[in-house]
C-alpha cells in the first residue's frame, strides 16, 4: 500500500474507533498535517511574548514580521480570571515593545460587549487589526484600528447589505484603494468608499452572479490576504457538524483580483490527526475540534501560518505554496 494510502486508512481506523461517522471521514480526504511543517523562529518568537505575559491558553495567532518589526495579535485568558482578551504586541526595529489589550480599551465607549478575533492586515503599507464584538442579539460590528507605524483608535465598519451577524472580512489595498473580501462564494468584494475618524463605509465593488466552478460553497473567511505577485493568498474555513459539536478545517485559496477569481488547493489543513479528535479543555462547548487558520504570511514561493488549535495554544507553520 502506499504510504499516504496507509496514512489516511490509519486515520479512518483511529477516528472510527472514537466514534467518527463514514459520512464525515469521506469528507475528510486529501488532508495535510500542519504540525509536520512547524515553524520555529515564529514559535520561538510568540512563546517568548506570551510567557513575558500574565496569560495562559494563548491561541488564534496572526502575525506580521520582517526581521525589524514583529507584531502579533491573539486571544489568551488573563492569569485568574476566566475571560477570554483580545492583544495586540508590536516590538519595532529598537526591540522597543507595545501591547494592547484591545478586547477591554474601548467596548464601553463603543457600546459594544467585547472584542474578538483579532486579525492582522496591511493596508498601504500601515498595519492594522480587525475584530469583530461576537454575537449581538439584533446585530454586531465589525472594527479596524491602526496598529503601527502609530496607534489608532477603532472605526466601525459599515455595509448596507450585511448580515445580522458578522464575524471576519479580509481587508487588502490595491493601488492606494482599500478593499475587503466579504464573501468567498459567490465572491464578494467591497471597496472603501467614505472614512472619517469613527467609520469605514464599504460599498460593493464586484459580486459574482452565482456561485461558480468548483470551489466549494461552504467555505468562509479565515485569515485575511497577504499578497504574492498578483494573487491574494488566505486560509478559508469549512465548519463541519459532528454530533452536535462543531469541526473547523483549513483550505489554502488565493484571490486574483484582476480575473476576479478565488482558487483553492487541494488539501484540507489540520495540525495533527489527535488534535482533530479534540481537547479535554474546551472554551467553546459548541466545538469538538478546531484548527482555526489566523494568520499568514507569503515570502516568496511559501507561506507561513498562524493557527490555534482547539482554542487552546497557537501553531506556526511554513509551507510551499505548491504543497498545499
Amino acid at each position: 500500500m502506499h504510504l499516504r494510502q496507509e496514512r489516511h486508512a490509519d486515520h479512518c481506523r483511529y477516528a472510527a474507533a472514537k466514534g467518527m461517522r463514514e459520512p464525515l471521514l469521506e469528507r475528510l480526504t486529501g488532508v495535510k498535517y500542519c504540525g509536520r511543517d512547524r515553524d520555529e523562529a515564529l514559535t520561538q518568537s510568540f512563546a517568548r511574548l506570551v510567557q513575558s505575559l500574565d496569560v495562559r491558553d494563548a491561541f488564534n495567532p496572526s502575525f506580521y514580521t520582517n526581521g525589524e518589526l514583529t507584531i502579533f495579535a491573539f486571544r489568551a485568558i488573563p492569569n485568574g480570571e476566566d475571560r477570554l482578551a483580545s492583544f495586540v504586541s508590536v516590538t519595532d526595529e529598537t526591540g522597543s515593545r507595545s501591547l494592547t489589550e484591545i478586547s477591554s480599551a474601548w467596548p464601553e465607549m463603543l457600546s459594544v460587549p467585547r472584542f474578538i478575533d483579532p486579525k492582522l492586515a496591511r493596508i498601504n503599507g500601515e498595519h492594522y487589526v480587525t475584530f469583530n464584538s461576537g454575537y449581538v442579539p439584533g446585530g454586531n460590528d465589525i472594527f479596524v484600528m491602526k496598529v503601527h507605524p502609530e496607534l489608532g483608535a477603532p472605526r466601525r465598519v459599515l455595509y448596507r447589505e450585511r448580515q445580522e451577524q458578522e464575524r471576519n472580512w479580509a481587508f487588502f489595498s490595491e493601488e492606494g484603494e482599500v478593499y475587503a473580501l466579504y464573501r468567498i462564494s459567490p465572491l464578494t468584494i467591497l471597496r472603501l468608499g467614505r472614512a472619517d475618524s469613527e467609520v469605514w463605509e464599504m460599498e460593493e465593488e464586484f459580486r459574482e452572479p452565482g456561485s461558480i466552478g468548483s470551489l466549494p460553497r461552504d467555505l468562509t473567511i479565515g485569515t485575511q490576504l497577504s499578497k504574492q505577485d498578483h494573487r491574494y493568498h488566505f486560509i478559508a474555513h469549512r465548519k463541519l457538524r459532528l454530533l452536535g459539536k462543531k469541526i473547523y478545517l483549513g483550505k489554502h485559496c488565493a484571490l486574483d483580483l484582476r480575473a476576479r477569481r478565488v482558487s483553492s488547493s487541494r488539501y484540507w489543513l489540520v495540525h495533527s490527526l489527535k488534535d482533530l479528535l479534540g481537547s479535554r479543555t474546551r472554551h467553546n462547548t459548541n466545538l469538538l475540534s478546531c484548527t482555526y487558520f489566523s494568520g499568514i504570511q507569503a515570502t516568496g514561493e511559501r507561506l507561513s501560518l498562524g493557527y490555534g488549535v482547539n482554542d487552546v495554544r497557537a501553531c506556526f507553520s511554513t509551507h510551499r505554496i505548491t504543497d498545499l
